[in-house]
């Protein structure tokens, strides 16, 4: 909740005189210069109003009887709160000469005589009203000042990653509890020549030790962006921990003055040490089987000693093969994941990021029909869909669905009854997608039923529409999950689980494809338990002759015309696969090489737009596949863009590429934007 800024103090000025009269006139002179009068008949009622309050100003007559205006002004001067008030004194004009030195001597800031001029006495009194504002909202500003930075204090001090800043020297001169524990700091601000007295920093291995410039807020103070460093920090009283580093250069927003440095860090240490964990895992493992493989050719006859001796050699060399893959896959992992994780960022919802996860693990048949649903459903949100209608009796695509879904229904020991009327249900459609449709409404059904469940697909004519639907045994939808069961990665088993397996995309790219031909897919349940039915309706096809029911030669040319035909070349296999498929969801038509022999050979055979060629392979290298590809592009008459994508990033590494005939230069892992970006900016297929 919004506190309310509290009300501005009201300003008071003090007129004290022993005439009512004379109050009463002041009164009138000053009642519209914005304070609140306070009276005083005496100096002694004078001296008891200042302790109790604070005043912009006194108005003093000095011809009082019992305490006089001097001997008040005088007490007044003595007390701390009252010692800096101005005080105007007043009095007749046949004895202001007499008075005038004595008045400025006990520090009074203006002596007025009777009888006083209106304007002259409020413009004086005015201006003390405004300077005492002026002190009030400075006080204000002051406690305000000190508020801030008293909540900021407090919320760096429970921030759980670490916080420095340094000022535009690099003293250290804010850092907060999480930093002072990981890097054993005290409290007071530190020197940069004295950080080697409480801790050290190195490299992510944990021996070599960072330079200077190396240092995040070095770099951050030098005007360097920094993002995610790893490093080691080993305070002198303390264990070594591994740490994340982000941060930035802090400007003056008003002046543009460097105002010094902030970084942030992130304690990752539990993770690596969970990583060197499961590494010594797998090293402790392929010595157990060593250890038992040993054995038990020490254990059996001789020609079992030679079996096992094949066979040991066999499981060797898959051993060998296996560890020499991990070990690359442990030194070089970046590209890969960081096109895995972009594949993850594409998708947004829990669901698929675990799916995305688990990927690696599914056979391989199963992989490739999720790639192959993921492609379709870019190309079908992207427009890159081409539709090959022609004219078909619907009998002819539910036969082809049913021919691929029936091992799956019959593996579950599902009943399936097809009801088609007698009359031919023509179509004017692509008939692969349709059945595609059946299909994943066939396969969806089977999933989602119990073993020994019963499905039914029937069509019938209604108004100049085909109606098919698929109903099932099986668990139902909720009533809540049916608006959202054709959105993307949704899938909704019994009680809403997700055991089935899946990216949920199945019936996303049902209602896609069903709606690029004109029509509309929906889906109906009794609720969990009792089953459900999807229903797609598509146009019949009008009244022309087979030969119009097609489309025109090149009709949807347009939308495939807008894409590039990219080789990608790495021997890293994760890497150039990983790449391919970004670049296939984004509508491009990619082919993948992994040495610079098959490059070429497909280079000649699918004559790239665009080639991703990596330069560190065994081989032939990148530079010179790319000028034995440059002379093969003048004798097929198209010259292709090269971009060299590399782990080497040096001067020397760009001029030495150019120099081989790469048009571009990006360095490992790429930034898929910075890829994206470049594509965009090349002309289209033709």
């Amino acid at each position: 909740m919004l506190v309310p800024a509290p009300a501005p103090p009201t300003v008071k000025v003090l007129i004290v005189d022993d005439q009512p009269a004379n109050l009463l006139a002041l009164e009138v002179v000053l009642q519209e210069i914005g304070a609140t009068l306070v009276r005083a008949g005496s100096g002694e009622e004078a001296l008891a109003r200042t302790l109790q309050d604070d005043f912009a100003a006194i108005l003093l007559d000095i011809r009082m009887p019992g305490m006089d205006g001097f001997e008040a002004a005088r007490l007044i001067r003595s007390r701390p709160r009252s010692r800096t008030t101005p005080i105007l004194f007043v009095t007749a004009s046949d004895s202001a000469e007499l008075y005038l030195e004595d008045a400025y001597a006990l520090g009074a800031v203006d002596f007025l005589t009777k009888p006083l001029h209106p304007a002259a006495l409020k413009g004086k009194v005015s201006f003390f009203i405004e300077l005492q504002r002026s002190r009030d909202e400075l006080r204000a500003a002051e406690r305000q000042a000190v508020n801030e930075r008293a909540f900021l204090s407090a919320v760096l001090e429970a921030v759980q990653d670490g916080i420095v800043a340094c000022d535009p020297h690099g003293a250290l001169t804010l850092f907060n509890r999480a930093t002072r524990e990981l890097h054993g700091l005290p409290a007071a601000p530190l020197p940069a020549t004295r950080w080697p007295e409480y801790y050290d920093l190195y490299r992510p291995d944990g021996h070599t030790p960072l330079w200077a410039q190396e240092i995040p807020l070095v770099r951050a103070l030098a005007g360097e962006r920094v993002r995610n460093v790893e490093m080691v920090v080993a305070p002198r009283n303390g264990p070594r921990r591994t740490l994340v580093a982000s941060g930035q250069t802090l400007y003056d927003p008003s002046t543009g003055a460097k105002l010094g440095a902030v970084v942030s860090m992130h304690d990752v240490t539990a993770e690596r040490e969970a990583d060197a964990a499961r590494a010594a895992a797998l090293r402790e493992q392929a010595r157990r089987e060593q250890a038992e493989a040993t054995a038990e050719l020490l254990r059996v006859s001789e020609e079992r000693l030679r079996r096992l001796a094949e066979q040991l050699a066999e499981s060797d060399r898959r051993k060998t093969e296996f560890l020499a893959t991990l070990a690359h896959e442990l030194r070089n992992p970046l590209a890969p994941l960081r096109n895995g994780l972009h594949l993850m960022q594409r998708a947004q919802e829990p669901e698929v990021l675990e799916r995305t996860r688990d990927m690696m693990e599914r056979q391989l048949s199963h992989m490739v029909r999720l790639i192959d649903d993921l492609l379709d459903i870019a190309r079908v949100t992207s427009g890159k869909v081409e539709l090959k209608k022609e004219r078909i009796d619907l009998r002819q695509v539910v036969d082809s669905a049913v021919e691929i879904s029936l091992p799956t229904l019959e593996a579950a020991g599902h009943r399936l009854e097809v009801r088609l009327p007698p009359e031919p249900l023509p179509l004017d459609v692509d008939p692969t997608r349709i059945a595609q449709v059946l299909g994943n409404l066939l396969n969806n059904a089977a999933k989602y039923t119990p073993d020994d469940g019963q499905v039914v697909l029937q069509a019938r004519r209604q108004e100049g529409q085909v109606v098919i639907s698929v109903t099932d045994s099986g668990v139902g939808i909720p009533a809540e999950a049916l608006p959202r069961v054709f959105e993307m990665f949704t899938q909704v088993g019994r009680n809403g689980d997700r055991s089935q397996g899946g990216l949920g995309i199945g019936l996303a790219l049902v209602r896609a494809l069903v709606e690029l031909h004109g029509g509309t897919v929906t889906a109906s349940s009794a609720g969990p338990g009792r089953g459900s039915t999807f229903t797609v309706q598509l146009p019949l096809a009008a009244d022309l002759p087979a030969a119009e029911a097609a489309p025109a030669p090149g009709a949807d040319g347009a939308a495939a015309g807008e894409s590039l035909q990219v080789l990608v070349v790495d021997d890293n296999q994760d890497a150039a696969e990983s790449l391919a498929m970004i670049l296939e969801m984004s509508g491009h038509r990619a082919r993948v090489a992994h040495d610079g022999d098959q490059a070429l050979a497909l280079a000649r055979e699918f004559r790239p737009q665009v080639v991703f060629l990596d330069i560190g392979m065994p081989g032939k290298n990148g530079y010179e596949v790319a000028r034995e590809m440059r002379q093969q592009a003048r004798k097929l008459g198209r010259q292709p863009v090269l971009v060299a994508l590399t782990g080497w990033g040096g001067q020397d590494d760009l001029a030495r590429s150019r120099a081989a005939g790469f048009d571009h230069h990006l360095t490992k892992p790429a930034d898929i934007a910075a890829v994206e970006n470049l594509l965009a900016g090349l002309e289209p297929a033709v």
